[in-house]
């Protein structure tokens, strides 16, 4: 379906075509997107807006319209008011931009007048979660932005319910039937999580044809991000970042956003939207699966919906966090300050391409490859430092590349065998040293030939396993202590006899299911197959073995996934043993561990925090004197 999308953007960008190995010809050069914001007016929404205004050198804003979502909406005759928020607080963001315009066009000459964004300005369908049901002042704008003769994309941006957007196709249906397939070809659909019933009653099932983005991992910057970011991370966030680089002294603009009390940020959920759209480099409008500041997504067979990184599914935003939080900072110094005391990022070239597109490179397994940075350069003079680096979820080869000279502006990456028929995405960045230092990108994507094989992970998920021992013989000797069924009768696997979870001497209250239609990736034999199917699973699951004499173990524990991936954390007796790990697909299973424990107080606990853990069985093994 890549292709797909690469057809609907290819009127509007023309992709970097291979050339020989490490070299890239020019791309032609690309208009502005054409953005439409619709916006339920929450305060993260507003928080959003002040970001929004300051990139809009970016784009050719076509429409700021107000529409409702399943959390706001204004009412009418026949609706309540829902926690509707007073549209003029757009206005008022509008007229503190027109008091830092001057600056901001001083700084970058493509910020568009005030006056010009105040026209885009309109209330769409707001009576109630979903309206659709006439056409409004918003919806009729967006029915006209789309039947212009200009084939270029339409960004149509969803940040509460998506229901003026459906509103104007539906127009679009109902009056120009025939355009419908000239609209496809240029609408680009971008919803903040489903914020009402119109994608799945109305878009997906008469707009199907029609790129579609879905961000489930707005939550890296929604409200709850102290909760999710790192402690390097959440320093770009905290009330001391935000009052000296964002809230205290940098104009009237900036003055509206709305923090939390103690200055620190609040929730910019909506942000992933247009954060795709901003060109550093890194492509992210050409294939939703590169990934950029916005986040990486993949196709889910009717649309694209966010995807992990590192089994992490805030890290195709997070990892960008640091850049483009001093970005934002760089731009808000940009309303009050003049160029001269100002910085502004610096200009990456690779291959001698000055321009931002993605480069698109053959190697052969085996080889070399050699990249340049050479004639790269910074407008206000800064010393720049370079790095690159692969983004190993964004290609289908499993691992980073081994380079030399990472640090430089030429490089050199060798290509292992194992890399034979797989994409690799390499990441050049290039940062200054001013105030804030500031980030510009380059995408090299490497295509290399020959027939792929499979990877290790694929290995593992296809190769049956039927027999599993006991620690490392090199660990010292160890014997079978115990095994421990959860929610299933006592059963022999590999010969050692285990209890069922009604056995004494072991505690587990977490909900218990069974699953024995879901095909079990790797194969097993059926006695282990039998305990994997049959679990107990919770967000914070419990187990403990008590009465276990004094000496040092090896615990497994047999993890699997039923449906849909979880990020877990394992914890044995209050001690951290794995972090983070991603549960799998459909039907994979792991025997976790062994990880090494010495018992004193007569207790093994076991604890999962996270998602959803489906936790199968549990086996000890003792360490011999």
């Amino acid at each position: 379906m890549i292709r797909v999308w690469l057809s609907y953007t290819a009127a509007a960008m023309i992709l970097a075509m291979p050339g020989a190995t490490g070299q890239t010809r020019k791309t032609a050069t690309v208009h502005k997107p054409r953005v439409i914001v619709t916006t339920d007016g929450e305060i993260d929404d507003r928080c959003s807006m002040v970001r929004f205004l300051l990139y809009t050198d970016e784009w050719d804003v076509r429409g700021l319209i107000h529409s409702s979502s399943k959390y706001h909406w204004k009412g009418d005759a026949r609706h309540k008011a829902h926690r509707w928020a007073d549209e003029s607080w757009l206005d008022r963001q509008l007229d503190a931009y027109a008091r830092v315009y001057p600056m901001l066009k001083a700084n970058a000459p493509g910020y568009p007048p005030p006056a010009y964004l105040r026209r885009q300005v309109f209330e769409g369908n707001v009576a109630y979660e979903g309206d659709m049901d006439s056409p409004s002042p918003g919806s009729d704008h967006i029915v006209s932005v789309l039947l212009e003769p200009d084939s270029s994309p339409v960004w149509l941006l969803a940040w509460g319910g998506s229901n003026t957007i459906a509103r104007a196709l539906k127009t679009i249906e109902e009056d120009h039937p025939g355009r419908m397939a000239e609209v496809s070809r240029k609408a680009r659909l971008f919803l903040i999580t489903i914020q009402d019933g119109t994608l799945n009653s109305y878009l997906l099932k008469h707009w199907e044809k029609t790129p579609l983005i879905l961000s489930t991992a707005f939550g890296a910057l929604a409200y709850r991000w102290r909760h999710i970011m790192s402690p390097e991370q959440q320093r770009f966030f905290d009330a001391a970042w935000m009052k000296a680089n964002i809230l205290t002294g940098h104009g009237p603009l900036c003055a509206l956003y709305e923090a939390e009390h103690d200055g620190s940020f609040r929730s910019e959920g909506d942000s992933p939207a247009f954060m795709h759209l901003i060109d550093v480099g890194l492509g992210s409008t050409e294939d939703p699966a590169y990934g950029g500041w916005g986040g990486r997504f993949e196709w889910r067979g009717s649309y694209w919906r966010s995807v992990a990184d590192d089994g992490n599914p805030y890290k195709p935003i997070l990892r960008w966090a640091a850049a483009f939080q001093n970005d934002w900072a760089a731009r808000a110094a940009w309303c009050v300050r003049p160029p001269s005391n100002c910085n502004h990022a610096p200009r990456a070239v690779c291959n001698r391409d000055t321009t931002k597109k993605v480069l698109h490179v053959t190697a052969k397994p085996g080889s070399e490859l050699r990249l340049s940075a050479v004639g790269s350069s910074d407008p206000d003079g800064d010393h720049l430092t370079y790095r690159w680096w692969s983004y190993v979820e964004a290609g289908s080869y499993w691992a980073a590349l081994p380079g030399r000279h990472t640090t430089t502006p030429e490089p050199v990456f060798e290509i292992p065998p194992a890399a034979s028929g797989r994409t690799i995405h390499l990441i050049l960045e290039i940062t200054d040293d001013g105030s804030p230092p500031l980030t510009a990108y380059r995408r090299v994507l490497v295509s290399v030939s020959g027939t792929p094989r499979p990877s290790p992970r694929e290995l593992y998920l296809q190769t049956p396993i039927t027999n599993l021992q006991g620690p490392s013989p090199d660990q010292g000797g160890w014997s079978f202590y115990r095994g421990v069924n959860l929610n299933g009768p006592p059963v022999v696997i590999d010969g050692h006899a285990w209890d069922g979870d009604k056995a004494k001497d072991f505690q587990c209250g977490d909900r218990p299911l069974n699953s024995p239609r879901v095909p079990l990736r790797p194969p097993t034999d059926p006695a282990r197959a039998a305990m994997i199917h049959s679990f107990r699973w919770n967000s914070n699951a419990k187990l403990t073995l008590t009465n276990v004499p004094t000496g040092t173990y090896a615990v497994y524990l047999y993890s699997w996934e039923d449906n849909n991936p979880e990020i877990l954390t394992f914890v044995v007796n209050g001690k951290v043993r794995q972090r983070d790990r991603v549960s799998g697909v459909a039907g994979e299973w792991h025997r976790l561990g062994p990880w090494p424990v010495t018992v004193q107080n007569g207790r093994i606990s076991i604890e999962t925090r996270g998602g959803a853990a489906n936790i199968s069985g549990v086996e000890v093994w003792k360490k011999m004197p």
